[in-house]
């Protein structure tokens, strides 16, 4: 049987233009595309155009692309896989900061939520300057988007959160002022945000829900608010976005380099979201390329580095980005851009964001374009392939909070083997595996 989403397509808005055309059923067979094109983060499957099957009609086929953007806002929303089940919410820890915020307006822009549905916008600072500002923030929102928003309500206390989903973005972040990049410690942001880890971690925890809520954790370091929170939550209910944030940049530098676009391209980035990541080469597909124009896109334009050597160039370029950071505050990060430009696709990943954080600008839109795909993708409850940080228990000889490839569906329900990977990826993954817990460790000590 055709999803809902097909049904309707069908019935409300190709019927009207295929009766107009007078053709009928017999006449054309429908040609299938995910509507990605016509609804970003969106996968359900809309009838595109048809096919003529009729020698005495004119036209070979009929394009619907434009008859669907055109009348999208007038339909319902199509049905979710998981319609047999109650409606959903979201929760935002944190969401009167920078990252907070973004994730609650593209949540309602996109209009990610039915208008039954809440979003919860989660305080809980009681020390803060701005007591009053999500009451303001919700105020706003309703204003820009009275029209689309869906239910928008302010908690201070952790035990009124009520989400299905709850995105953990509470916390302390580095300085954004160039004079301090030589003093950004990612020890000190542990020692800082592990109390709000565990605060809230409890919280959700004592609620003892039938059907826990899935955790994104946004907050970093990443690994270990995944490693706290699994401490008292499922496993499975909990992901960290740093390794679909680094993939997104990874496939971004990759297509740009192939001057195509980002969709065309696949790829992962896993292991540690920091200076361990870890870029899969072995994962790459680019739409329209075969086996062979891709080898020498790789060898010509690419030009990655080696996984044997990519651990120390991502090291050395950023000693060379603070560098250039310090020792010029004003123009520091122009420059940095600069040489950034001349970098590999996979140290442009590791690098970039660290210069885009002190321009101030941060990395906020991006952040929060990651992780409303997450959010997207679990309301939907299809099976998604993603990257995320996920408590290990022995899968792949690992243990412990690390990047990897997941199958999600409303939650995690697959770590995915390294059957593909190359030897020298395996090695590079075992590596940043090995560092990344000795940090947990000392974090935790």
């Amino acid at each position: 049987p055709l999803p809902q989403s097909l049904r309707w397509g069908e019935g409300e808005l190709c019927k009207p233009v295929l009766q107009a055309a007078r053709l009928e059923s017999a006449d054309y067979e429908p040609q299938f595309a995910t509507s990605a094109a016509i609804i970003p983060r969106s996968d359900f499957g809309f009838i595109s155009a048809v096919r003529i099957k009729k020698e005495k009609h004119r036209l070979p086929t009929l394009d619907f692309s434009a008859v669907l953007r055109a009348n999208l806002r007038r339909l319902p929303k199509a049905a979710r896989p998981l319609d047999a089940k109650q409606l959903m919410n979201i929760s935002i820890i944190g969401a009167s900061g920078g990252v907070g915020r973004e994730i609650a307006v593209q949540l309602v822009r996109d209009r990610v939520l039915e208008g039954r549905e809440t979003l919860q916008l989660v305080g809980g600072d009681h020390s803060s300057a701005h007591p009053h500002l999500l009451h303001g923030f919700r105020a706003d929102l309703l204003d820009a988007c009275a029209e689309i928003a869906p239910n928008i309500e302010v908690v201070s206390d952790a035990a009124q959160i009520t989400g299905d989903i709850v995105v953990l973005t509470a916390g302390r972040t580095f300085a954004t002022s160039p004079e301090t990049v030589d003093h950004a410690s990612r020890d000190e942001l542990a020692a800082g945000n592990l109390p709000i880890f565990e605060h809230y971690a409890q919280a959700l925890a004592a609620q003892k829900r039938a059907v826990p809520p899935v955790v994104i954790i946004v907050t970093n370091p990443v690994e270990l608010g995944v490693q706290v929170c699994t401490k008292y939550l499922p496993r499975d209910y909990v992901i960290g976005m740093g390794a679909h944030s680094d993939s997104l940049r990874f496939r971004a530098e990759i297509a740009a380099d192939l001057g195509i676009r980002r969709q065309r391209v696949q790829g992962y980035v896993v292991g540690e979201h920091g200076m361990g990541l870890v870029p899969l080469w072995s994962s790459v597909r680019v739409s329209g390329f075969t086996a062979e124009q891709w080898q020498s896109a790789l060898r010509e334009t690419i030009k990655p580095v080696p996984a044997e050597e990519f651990s120390g160039a991502v090291l050395r370029e950023m000693k060379n980005l603070v560098q250039l950071l310090h020792n010029d505050p004003h123009n520091g990060p122009a420059r940095a851009y600069e040489h950034i430009a001349t970098l590999s696709p996979d140290l442009r990943v590791a690098v970039k964001p660290l210069a885009t954080h002190y321009t101030e600008a941060k990395t906020i839109v991006a952040t929060a374009h990651a992780t409303v795909d997450l959010v997207e993708w679990l309301l939907q409850g299809h099976s998604v392939e993603i990257a995320a940080q996920f408590q290990h228990d022995g899968e792949n000889d690992l243990q412990g909070p690390f990047g990897a490839r997941l199958i999600i569906a409303g939650k995690v329900e697959q770590l995915l083997p390294w059957d593909n990977y190359t030897a020298a990826e395996a090695a590079l993954l075992h590596a940043s595996h090995a560092a990344v817990q000795t940090k947990i460790t000392q974090w935790n000590s």
